[in-house]
């Protein structure tokens, strides 16, 4: 049976793929001025449905939306052998490994089996 927090993390990875399809994928911010936006952003804009000419919109605190972001832990699936919390796995994976938003969501949901850290 799954846990509130393997929930949170399928919806989150739901969020992401939704967001996803409203523009390109950008790197360093949440939004870009070309209506981009990362994996975090994503999740704004899979919840919130923002308008096309948001510019460069940074929503304060996103990480507050999704207790999962910061309860649970990761080990990095490129091998780089990081451990971090989610918000900032997802940060890691869309900066540092340049993967798609689709892949982060795709890897979201194959973990979502696992337990949080704590």
């Amino acid at each position: 049976m799954a846990t509130e927090l393997e929930n949170e993390q399928r919806e989150l990875a739901e969020f992401i793929r939704v967001g996803s399809t409203r523009g390109p994928q950008c790197f360093g911010s949440y939004f870009d001025e070309k209506g981009g936006s990362c994996a975090l952003g994503a999740v704004y804009e899979g919840v919130y449905h923002l308008p096309r000419d948001h510019g460069k919109l940074i929503p304060d605190h996103l990480e507050r939306l999704f207790r999962c972001l910061d309860e649970v832990t990761k080990r990095c699936p490129r091998g780089c052998k990081k451990r971090l919390p989610l918000a900032s796995m997802i940060v890691h994976l869309n900066d540092d490994h340049l993967m798609t938003r689709e892949q982060i969501a795709e890897w979201l949901t194959a973990e979502s089996g696992d337990r949080a850290i704590g």
